[in-house]
C-alpha cells in the first residue's frame, strides 16, 4: 500500500462548492430578464434535499459527451483563498465562482465512484481522448488559461450522495443550526456540519 501522504498544501478530501444561481426568463442573452437569485446556501439545500449532485455539461466547461460533478483537492485550511463569504461585495454585480456551501467527501470514496483527477492539457493536445472519455480534460494554455489551481477531480454522470459519507460546509453557526433541523435524506450520510466563518477568522 502506498504511503499515506502528509504535507499542509494536501488533503485526502474533495469539496464540491455552491454559488449563487441566477435564473432568468430566456436563454436568449438579449431578451432575458432576471427572474430570481437563489443564494449559495439554498443551492445547498438543494443538494441535500435530492441526495444527488447533478453532472455538468459543455455549458459548464465539461467537454466531450458525458455530463461531470466537479470537486477541488484544496485542502480546508486554504479554502479562504478559494471561496468568498456570502456578504462579500468585492464585485457585487459578479456571482462568485465558489462561496463557503458545499460538501466534503473523502477522496478515496470518489475515487471508488469513479471519481479521476483531471488532465490538464491544450486543447490541441487532446485529441488522442475519446468524446465519452473528455469529461476528464481541462483546457490549460500557460499564460492564456490556467484552472491548475482548482486542483480539480470529476466524476462522469450525476453522484449519488445516498451512498457517501459526507461533511457539509457552512459559512456560519446560525446556518449549521438550520441545517441540524433541516429534512434530508442524506441525514445518516452527514458525519458533521462545519461552519467557516471562525475557522477563516483564525487564518
Amino acid at each position: 500500500m502506498a504511503e499515506k501522504i502528509r504535507r499542509a498544501d494536501f488533503s485526502d478530501s474533495l469539496v464540491h462548492l455552491t454559488r449563487e444561481r441566477r435564473e432568468y426568463s430566456s436563454d436568449d442573452f438579449a431578451e432575458q430578464t432576471l427572474l430570481r437569485e437563489v443564494s449559495a446556501f439554498d443551492v445547498l439545500k438543494e443538494i441535500l434535499s435530492s441526495g444527488i449532485l447533478r453532472g455538468s455539461g459543455n455549458a459548464g466547461y465539461v467537454k466531450g459527451n458525458r455530463r461531470a460533478v466537479c470537486f477541488s483537492e484544496i485542502p480546508l485550511s486554504a479554502m479562504h483563498l478559494f471561496a468568498r463569504p456570502p456578504d462579500d461585495q468585492l464585485e457585487p454585480a459578479k456571482p462568485a465562482r465558489y462561496r463557503f456551501y458545499g460538501i466534503a467527501v473523502s477522496k478515496r470514496a470518489l475515487f471508488d465512484a469513479g471519481g479521476r483527477p483531471v488532465i490538464y492539457l491544450p486543447d490541441s493536445e487532446g485529441h488522442w481522448i475519446p468524446p465519452e472519455e473528455k469529461w476528464r480534460q481541462v483546457r490549460y494554455e500557460h499564460g492564456v488559461v490556467d484552472f491548475t489551481h482548482e486542483r480539480e477531480w470529476r466524476v462522469p454522470g450525476d453522484l449519488d450522495l445516498t451512498k457517501l459519507g459526507m461533511y457539509v460546509i457552512v459559512w456560519s453557526t446560525s446556518e449549521e443550526k438550520d441545517l441540524a433541523k433541516f429534512s434530508t435524506p442524506l441525514a445518516k450520510n452527514i458525519l458533521s456540519i462545519i461552519p467557516m466563518e471562525n475557522i477563516v477568522g483564525m487564518l
